[in-house]
């Protein structure tokens, strides 16, 4: 379970361009995070940082006061076992079934036998179902994946993201391929998981008017540096259109 991230003086370069730079912050157990900014700001940078997915060009991020740099290979393993992202792209295998898109969630935490014996016969069959039935999905959990739509495949991304019950869910502009509507039903959905499960969240979204009324901070990402990190409320309409200032991205 994770219980504190915490990013010191970090910063992250692509082919010597800078995308993030001198970035502190503190997540701390149950925050629910929005991070909004324009397309470019290093949202998904961010996001890539804290799961440990990507390691910083400059300063540390910290797991428990632990650098995730100083990790052991298995330790760093534990880390990402305990986050977990919702991406763009769903990325689910559309010939399988739902369920055995959910199951795909567990198999880092399992040992390669028990694995082994998921690809051969259904497994956690009630566990599955129960957690389809939170996302409204329970009627669709023996469909191929890809005989769905996209705001139910992208549902089933979420399950496979919640089924190994992580500390730290991370969702990276999960919605942008979706349409308005459907786009602000699974952002509503997100959201209220992880409230309901006492998961810490960083939610990378445009939809802001959405997780304003339910995420316990915002923070702002312009050219790669935190422009404002505080209650909803503090983000008021002139730092909105001060960080979204000649980008059309606002919703």
């Amino acid at each position: 379970m994770v219980h504190s991230v915490q990013l010191r003086q970090v910063g992250r370069q692509w082919q010597s361009q800078p995308v993030l730079q001198d970035i502190n912050l503190r997540v701390e157990p149950g925050e629910r995070i929005a991070l909004i900014g324009p397309s470019g700001a290093g949202k998904s940078t961010l996001i890539r940082l804290m799961a440990g997915a990507l390691r910083p060009s400059g300063g540390t991020v910290q797991v428990d006061g632990q650098d995730l740099a100083g990790l052991s290979w298995r330790a760093l393993q534990r880390h990402r076992s305990g986050c977990r992202i919702v991406e763009q792209l769903n990325m689910l295998v559309p010939q399988a079934t739902v369920h055995a898109n959910v199951v795909s969630g567990l198999l880092s935490t399992w040992p390669w036998y028990r694995s082994l014996l998921a690809a051969l016969m259904p497994v956690e069959v009630a566990r599955v179902t129960a957690l389809l039935a939170s996302l409204d999905m329970a009627s669709h959990q023996w469909d191929p994946a890809g005989s769905l739509s996209g705001g139910q495949m992208q549902r089933v991304a979420i399950a496979r993201a919640l089924i190994a019950n992580p500390g730290l869910l991370l969702a990276d502009e999960p919605t942008a391929s979706l349409d308005p509507n459907t786009a602000r039903a699974v952002t509503r959905l997100i959201v209220e998981q992880a409230r309901a499960r006492g998961m810490t969240l960083v939610f990378c979204t445009h939809w802001f008017d959405i997780v304003r009324r339910d995420c316990t901070r915002v923070i702002g990402l312009r050219k790669g540096r935190v422009l404002f990190d505080g209650p909803p409320e503090e983000a008021d309409e002139a730092r909105l259109a001060q960080l979204y200032a000649g980008s059309h991205e606002r919703i």
